[in-house]
């Protein structure tokens, strides 16, 4: 039978403080997908539903291609024609087909979706920052850094605003 007490030469390891790290980010970070979910339920909207308005709306007054949403959103072309088709039949989208090629589809927010965006926007602002409010130490800004200098290797503690 396998013993559950943990290895004295583990923590003594260096790597068992940036297991402890990454696993408290990673418990943060998930927290945070969960409340920004929850926060775009509220909005009647999927987190794909969502970011398909974001580039559409970051795409501007010419809209953008939805075989070029496919890409960005790394979803497959029929599930985005499906998501387009109902967000417009929800009015938060426009369509528009190509000249001289018909086959190419524009897609464009409305004004009726930017609002449901800023919405939505806004109620996950205020999941963020109540959950911010509530971590203990290390503060947020201290965690970042760290999953920083972990994940990426990158010293930040010098840059200033």
């Amino acid at each position: 039978m396998a013993s559950t007490e943990p290895s004295p030469r583990f923590h003594q390891d260096e790597t068992f403080g940036d297991l402890c790290l990454a696993a408290a980010f990673r418990r943060g970070f998930r927290q945070a997908l969960v409340l920004m979910n929850r926060a775009l339920a509220e909005h009647d909207l999927s987190p794909l539903q969502y970011h398909l308005l974001l580039e559409a709306g970051a795409a501007g007054e010419l809209g953008v291609v939805q075989g070029d949403l496919a890409e960005l959103l790394q979803t497959p072309e029929a599930r985005i024609s499906l998501l387009v088709h109902d967000l417009g039949e929800r009015g938060l989208l426009t369509t528009q087909r190509g000249a001289p090629d018909r086959r190419v589809v524009r897609v464009g927010i409305t004004g009726d979706g930017c609002a449901l965006v800023a919405a939505a926007l806004q109620s996950q602002r205020r999941a963020l920052r109540d959950l911010a409010g509530s971590l203990a130490d290390p503060g947020v800004t201290e965690m970042l850094q760290r999953a920083m200098e972990l994940y990426l290797g990158v010293d930040i503690a010098a840059v200033s605003r």
